[in-house]
């Protein structure tokens, strides 16, 4: 008899413990919770409920929920065991998630090449470069067309060849620059018959003109010539010349007169004699336009 009062009351109290199983539909997902229709009804209510934080949901899906103080929590999505956002199957060492598709969650297991990865291998300042016209064939190459190595300061980027791209460092005066150097007072002359080929140079040290200079040169205190062609031949006379000071004419070894009166210069009138009246003497002034 005992038994089975016992026995009795041992049902009524696992009746009482046993928690009601409530499932609902979710309508509605946001960052506030869920909106869901418990089963038996037919229209979903206007409230978010909170829910498990450590799954994902969406529309439709088939939820347990637990009462809990007159509201609801969403404890966790029911189904079949994988059908929500799985893991596919297969893969092999290596080889990583990528998407297969626009679809949501949609992924398949690649090898890096295949998700466009970096190329193993490399050496240091290597670039990727294009290893064909596909998609993503890339590989690890030296700076294509990049600035040479080595170099010093102040030098400058030049043609090496007539091959594209083919450069070097040069100094400025072997890209016919002005060359590094000089003095004060020094001026650019041509070094050989070489283009461009000219040095600094001083100036002559002598401040006598000649017959034979070509090149004059004033460099602030004194005048110079280059004595390379015809200076005061028929073709290259003084014209407003202007001497302040003492103008010499035939020194040392270049001694001469000065001529005047015409293209052919006369270097005195010869016209004249001590027995040459007045009236000759002005006349022959006239005739030198002296009078």
């Amino acid at each position: 008899m005992d038994e089975i009062i016992t026995e009795d009351l041992d049902d009524e109290i696992d009746e009482e413990e046993q928690e009601e199983i409530v499932l609902a539909t979710v309508t509605a997902v946001s960052a506030n919770g869920l909106r869901i229709r418990l089963d038996g009804e037919e229209e979903a209510g206007e409230k978010y409920y909170k829910a498990n934080a450590g799954q994902r949901y969406a529309v439709n899906d088939r939820v347990k929920v637990k009462k809990n103080s007159g509201t609801y929590i969403v404890e966790y999505v029911v189904g079949n065991p994988g059908a929500r956002f799985p893991i596919p199957s297969g893969g092999s060492d290596g080889q990583v998630l990528t998407k297969d598709g626009a679809t949501n969650y949609a992924v398949k297991w690649a090898s890096l090449p295949t998700v466009h990865s970096v190329p193993a291998g490399g050496s240091q300042n290597q670039v990727l470069a294009k290893n064909s016209s596909s998609d993503y064939d890339v590989k690890w190459s030296d700076l294509p067309h990049g600035l040479p190595t080595g170099g010093s300061q102040n030098q400058v980027l030049a043609k090496n060849s007539a091959t594209n791209y083919d450069v070097k460092w040069l100094s400025l005066e072997d890209t016919h620059g002005i060359p590094s150097g000089g003095t004060t007072g020094q001026y650019l002359k041509k070094s050989s018959n070489t283009n461009y080929a000219v040095e600094w140079g001083s100036a002559p040290a002598t401040d006598r003109l000649t017959s034979s200079a070509k090149h004059v040169i004033y460099n602030g205190s004194a005048l110079y010539a280059d004595y390379s062609s015809s200076l005061g031949a028929s073709n290259y006379y003084w014209n407003g010349c202007y001497i302040s000071g003492d103008m010499r004419l035939g020194v040392s070894a270049y001694s001469g007169a000065l001529g005047f009166f015409g293209a052919t210069p006369i270097r005195k009138i010869s016209t004249i004699t001590t027995s040459s009246t007045l009236s000759a003497l002005i006349q022959a002034l006239k005739n030198y336009g002296l009078f």
